[in-house]
């Protein structure tokens, strides 16, 4: 078997996607889930590499390349911006609103569905071989038109990342967090460059009359070469960006110098509106509470909202409201009108909207694991009793 040097370069690209994607999916060091982001989204366009590289040497690998899930295109937007609002938030998490972001994947698996229908319809007797061709042919055309929505969602993607990263940039007071700013903006920029590529490339290709001749004389070979480029680069630089922050101590949050233009008052403000909004109306009991819905209840901006927390209180944003709903965990926990829900049940109630969020803050802040805890309450209810 006879590869090409372009297929070579994309296999060795698919290759090292896999092995650096392994390498950040497990790596200890760093955010957990940033490195697990990363690793998704070079997991992806390494499978998108292969998919393309490996040469087609049997009717069975084209019938496997049509009925395999190779080619995954729209995580990659909700993966670039929930990767930059991870390094830019420590304590974000992958909550069930966040999910939702990845149910579009269904448009990526709409041809295979196609053909394992048309396949279970063959085997069942729906269907016979001879209208096999007209399947393909749908599937392809399906194929050909749903890379428009694949590039959209990247490019709306991209443009939401640079949005929020931008505006993190205009609410800091000093210059801590420059390092991972750096390599932000190098990350979006290159996938910026690479929607330019990709647009290029789309533009004649959904043209029926210059798909052929495209694909004749380029192939796919100007999309992917590019792609292999991203996953040596993104692997490389986001993995040694991963070690560097790890061993890098982090700027003392409550230093009140960091912020030398919040008048004290203003500073007071800010903590009072905060604090009766928690210990009094209870805000934090909402599970989508995020910093733009508190601002715009108390009528304060965001960008304030989030500098008295990070450089006076000492916490982010959601540290600061976990804290309010361990608090009302552990309150509803020794409460009997609580009895009858599980664990569970009265974390959600509690305002938590993730099982794992709770359990990983629930034990940061009191540590012990929630269901520990529930031990050694009754324990002590029991010792009291006798």
């Amino acid at each position: 078997m006879t590869i090409s040097p372009f297929d070579l370069i994309l296999l060795l690209g698919s290759v090292q996607g896999a092995i650096l994607s392994v390498l950040l999916w497990i790596n200890p060091k760093g955010n957990r889930l940033s490195n697990r982001l990363l690793a998704s989204l070079i997991g992806l366009l390494a499978s998108m590499s292969f998919a393309v590289g490996m040469p087609a040497t049997s009717r069975w690998w084209v019938l496997a390349m049509d009925l395999l899930p190779l080619i995954i295109a729209m995580p990659i937007g909700p993966l670039i911006y929930f990767y930059a609002r991870s390094i830019l938030d420590p304590a974000f998490e992958l909550g069930r609103r966040e999910r939702r972001h990845f149910y579009p994947i269904i448009l990526d698996l709409g041809a295979k569905l196609m053909g394992w229908v048309f396949i279970i319809g063959l085997f069942l007797g729906f269907f016979d071989q001879t209208s096999g061709p007209a399947w393909g042919a749908i599937m392809d055309e399906y194929n050909t038109y749903v890379d428009i929505p694949r590039w959209l969602s990247v490019t709306i993607y991209l443009t939401l990342t640079k949005r929020v990263l931008n505006q993190y940039q205009a609410s800091l007071q000093n210059h801590q967090g420059q390092q991972h700013l750096r390599w932000l903006n190098q990350f979006i920029n290159m996938f910026l460059a690479f929607q330019v590529i990709w647009l290029i490339h789309l533009v004649p290709y959904i043209v029926p009359a210059w798909r052929g001749p495209l694909l004749d004389r380029f192939g796919w070979y100007p999309i992917y070469i590019p792609i292999a480029i991203l996953i040596y680069w993104l692997g490389f630089k986001g993995y040694l960006h991963t070690r560097s922050e790890a061993s890098k101590p982090g700027p003392p949050l409550s230093s009140k110098s960091a912020s030398p233009d919040l008048s004290t008052s203003t500073i007071e403000q800010v903590v009072n509106a905060l604090t009766k909004a928690m210990e009094q109306e209870k805000r934090y009991l909402d599970p989508d509470l995020s910093v733009d819905k508190l601002g715009q209840y108390l009528q304060l901006p965001p960008k304030l909202i989030s500098a008295v927390l990070n450089q006076h209180v000492g916490k982010n944003f959601n540290g600061f409201i976990n804290e309010y709903r361990v608090e009302e965990v552990k309150r509803r926990l020794l409460d009997p009108l609580h009895e009858h829900l599980t664990l569970t049940g009265i974390a959600f109630e509690s305002g938590f909207n993730s099982q794992a969020t709770f359990q990983r803050t629930f034990k940061q802040l009191t540590g012990t694991s929630p269901g520990e805890y529930m031990i050694q309450q009754k324990k002590k209810t029991s010792q009291i009793g006798i």
